[in-house]
């Protein structure tokens, strides 16, 4: 996801780029497009790029909410992985603490025994 997001920002540069230096009339139209000759081509080339830029934003916001979708569910899955961690710690913990105390205790009475 992270790929396909970085590549879609990269061709909307790309085309930002492309847009604003037809408008600027930098470039001309013709010079990057080799048939467009009349007025009502430009137009139409005009309205083109308008409804390519209007996919690219639809696009781009359909891309960010799965991107950020996807973040908070490894987040999660990350979340779920650290709490079971934690269970095993709190486990291990009690265990060594069970241990520790039960072991002064039988030393002592093995001592006393042998007295």
């Amino acid at each position: 996801m992270r790929i396909l997001n970085t590549l879609f920002n990269i061709v909307a540069v790309a085309f930002a780029l492309t847009l604003a230096l037809v408008l600027t009339a930098i470039v001309t139209e013709s010079a990057i497009f080799t048939s467009i000759r009349t007025e009502a081509q430009i137009l139409v080339l005009y309205k083109a790029l308008a409804g390519v830029g209007a996919g690219m934003l639809v696009l781009k916001v359909v891309l960010s909410s799965l991107y950020a979708a996807n973040l908070r569910y490894e987040n999660h899955i990350a979340q779920l992985k650290l709490n079971d961690l934690k269970v095993e710690l709190y486990e291990r913990r009690q265990e060594f603490r069970s241990n520790n105390f039960r072991t002064p205790l039988t030393e002592e009475r093995l001592e006393a025994a042998a007295v």
